[in-house]
Formats: structure tokens, sequence, C-alpha cells
């Protein structure tokens, strides 16, 4: 029985990746440091940066980021109300369901103040940054400013589709129960007897 021994090529393919692996290691180490400066090529030194914790600026960044998804749950809520209000089988006006619009409609709002207030005070902490920091604040800012404007614009676009829903409904019920219209002519009535 013939036998290959293979014991070479295992030492060659072990010590590729073990050098593999150093260089991956060195590279990482290297990306890490060029994304943070001043503090040296040392491995150690990239791990301390990662316990190294976020700046201050950070917690407000999360609580916009939430009050943001709040604002889209309350949205929501708030179309589903829109719809059940407009699209109930009886013509009775439920106050109910329309002051819980309205305490819907006065939450979301007073949400999105609460967020230009936040996103304002965001700004006011670039003087307190390095300039990388700086850097990445001001790029945060925008983006939850225009996370924010979005979420405005479809909410206005929300409220005005349902005061246009509204108004026709009205329109279409005052036309409906408008008992000074008449059904018929009276010409066309007399028309429609002497014809028999």
């Amino acid at each position: 029985m013939a036998t290959r021994r293979l014991t070479d090529a295992f030492v060659l393919m072990r010590n590729n990746a073990i050098q593999t692996r150093h260089l991956l290691a060195e590279q990482i180490a290297d990306d890490r440091m060029a994304l943070v400066s001043g503090i040296s090529l040392d491995p150690e030194a990239a791990i301390a940066v990662t316990k190294r914790l976020p700046p201050k600026w950070v917690d407000g960044v999360e609580q916009i980021q939430f009050d943001i998804t709040r604002i889209k749950q309350k949205m929501k809520e708030l179309a589903s109300l829109h719809d059940k209000y407009l699209n109930r089988p009886t013509l009775d006006d439920s106050s109910e369901e329309e002051h819980a619009i309205e305490i819907t409609t006065q939450e979301i709002t007073q949400m999105f103040h609460r967020c230009q207030r936040a996103v304002q005070t965001l700004q006011s902490r670039w003087r307190s940054c390095t300039e990388q920091e700086e850097r990445v604040l001001r790029n945060v800012v925008s983006s939850l400013a225009q996370s924010l404007q979005d979420q405005s614009t479809q909410f206005r676009h929300a409220q005005s589709s349902y005061l246009k829903r509204m108004k026709n409904r009205e329109e279409r019920s005052k036309h409906f129960f408008d008992t000074s219209v008449p059904l018929m002519d009276d010409g066309e009535d007399s028309n429609i007897r002497t014809s028999y």
C-alpha cells in the first residue's frame, strides 16, 4: 500500500494561515488608527481606544432617534384613527374619536418640537469637540435633521389628506341630505304624468 506524506503541505498551510492572521490583525489596527488620530500604531493602543467612552452628545442622538421612532409609530396610529373615523358606517358625530385624533395630533406636534430643540442643542455642542468629532457630529445632525424633516413632511401630507377627505365627506353628506334641492323638476314631473 502506498502512502503520501502530507506533513510538509500541512506545515506550509499552517504557516500561511498564521501569517495571514497576523497581517489581517495589523491591517485592522492600522485602519483603527487611521480613524483615530494621536495614537500610536500599537495594537494594544487600539484596544484602549475601544474602551474609551463615546462623546456626551451620543446620548442626545440616541434620544432623538428614539423620538423619531415614536413619531413614526404615532403617525401610524393617527392614520388608523383617521381611517376609522372617516370610514365609519354611521353618520353620527363621534366626539370620542375626534378627541383621540386631536390628542394624537398634539402629541406628534409636541414630539416634533422636542426633537427640533434637541437637534439645535446638538448643534451647540460643536464648540467642545475635536475637529474629527465635530465633523462626525455635523454629519449626524444633518442626518437627524433630514429624517425629522421627512417625517414632518409626511405628517403634513397626512393631515392635508385627512382634511380634504373630511371636506369631501361633508360636501357629499350635505348634498345628499340637503332638502332645499328638489329631487325632480316640476316641469319634468308633469311630462312624465302626461306620457302615460
